[in-house]
């Protein structure tokens, strides 16, 4: 039994943020049943593409339901109303006040069904100054210090990170806000309203926030927040890059190297006496390290010499690469879905391990609309004559392979 088996999510949500938190929720057993706009999510139109879908939105929707009404239509909104009041958990990121102007706001559908969790996912929240600003996960990186801080770490080259992490963390952050509500719901029977900002999130996960907050004296014999940017990135013959862990300049970490190293006569060099002077002079330190390491055979004994003395590193692989490892095969870190043909699309499996529970990722991605006769017939009892004529007048809509 997977641990939220009986759990029936509505999921309004599109591209990323949303769709990841769900997908979450999916795999931990929750019947996710997604509704789709007649445009289709963004992510359909990406690629690689097979079978008529992408992969980037089976990744993000593998496994769930799939229903598409025209909420322009208020029969469509009626039907969305009745669902809801069988749904346990709604899910959505439109920009505030989509879903209310439509009829289907929090208020309206929670005076209907009590018990109902209803999730929001926005750019800077449903109230505040900012409100009505668009928001993409870039726009958020950048205004709530990320990009500024990476680009710092380059000495000024600022650019766009390749990874939404405003999306990906707020999905996280999302599902577990969920998952706490499910909780409480067991002890007072009430559902409640999660208000959750991107950019709130954003700064939550920014593990160097209070550094960039402090306005106070800092010790110059000390590194500030760890700085993990200025972690060695060393090579060994085999040609192997790899990234060390632990700040070359900071105390005990600098005495870890040079045991490492084997090369004792740094400790006494003026150079490196104490953390101000190896973050003086942390550019030659670098080098020192780099020098020893493109000597070392190959990136196995790299890493033998160096967790001999409590450092650890990791190479650098492509997801690809990762893929292939022993590790991955052993972990079940990569999972085959169904393509909707002949063959299968390899994702990152769930990360979690249950003692007692199935928790990996499951089921098939399905076509805009697919769902709609098994779930208005399943959870509002319309029969297939009804379901017809709304296909017909177009409050319904479909849209399968190579369609």
């Amino acid at each position: 039994m997977r641990p939220l088996e009986g759990v029936r999510v509505l999921d309004f949500t599109r591209v990323l943020s949303g769709p990841h938190a769900t997908r979450m929720l999916c795999d931990l057993g929750a019947d996710v049943i997604k509704v789709e706009q007649p445009s289709g999510d963004l992510t359909r139109f990406s690629s690689p593409r097979i079978n008529s879908n992408s992969t980037y939105f089976i990744q993000q929707n593998v496994g769930k339901r799939n229903i598409s009404l025209d909420l322009n239509k208020p029969e469509a909104v009626e039907l969305i109303t009745r669902l809801a009041e069988k749904c346990d958990v709604l899910v959505e990121n439109f920009r505030p006040g989509v879903l209310q102007r439509l009829g289907l706001g929090q208020e309206t559908l929670r005076t209907k069904n009590s018990r109902l969790i209803y999730a929001s996912i926005t750019g800077y929240g449903n109230t505040g100054p900012w409100v009505n600003r668009r928001a993409f996960a870039p726009v958020i990186n950048a205004e709530m210090g990320m990009t500024k801080r990476q680009g710092d770490a380059r000495g000024g080259d600022y650019a766009n990170d390749p990874f939404s992490h405003a999306d990906v963390y707020t999905a996280i952050e999302c599902a577990s806000a969920i998952l706490a509500a499910l909780f409480q719901r067991e002890r007072t029977g009430e559902g409640q309203y999660i208000d959750l900002s991107m950019a709130q999130t954003l700064l939550y996960v920014n593990e160097h926030a209070h550094d960039d907050l402090w306005d106070q004296p800092v010790s110059p014999d000390a590194i500030r927040s760890f700085r993990p940017e200025d972690y060695a990135v060393l090579t060994t013959r085999d040609g192997v890059t790899s990234v060390v862990s632990g700040h070359p300049a900071e105390r005990g970490t600098f005495d870890f190297f040079v045991a490492a190293m084997q090369q004792p006569q740094l400790l006494e060099d003026a150079r490196f006496k104490t953390v101000s002077l190896r973050i003086a002079n942390l550019d030659v330190l670098m080098q020192l390290i780099k020098d020893w390491a493109s000597t070392i055979e190959t990136v196995h004994e790299l890493e033998q010499r160096l967790a001999e003395h409590k450092l650890a590193m990791g190479q650098l692989r492509s997801v690809a690469e990762v893929a292939k490892t022993d590790w991955a095969k052993q972990r079940n870190a990569f999972v085959e879905v169904d393509d909707r043909g002949d063959s299968t699309v390899k994702l990152p499996n769930s990360p979690w391990r249950f003692s007692g529970s199935d928790t990996s990722t499951r089921g098939t991605v399905k076509y805009r609309g697919e769902d709609n006769a098994e779930v208005f017939s399943d959870l509002l009892g319309l029969s297939p004559s009804e379901i017809e004529e709304l296909h017909q007048r177009e409050i319904l809509l479909q849209r399968l392979a190579n369609k």
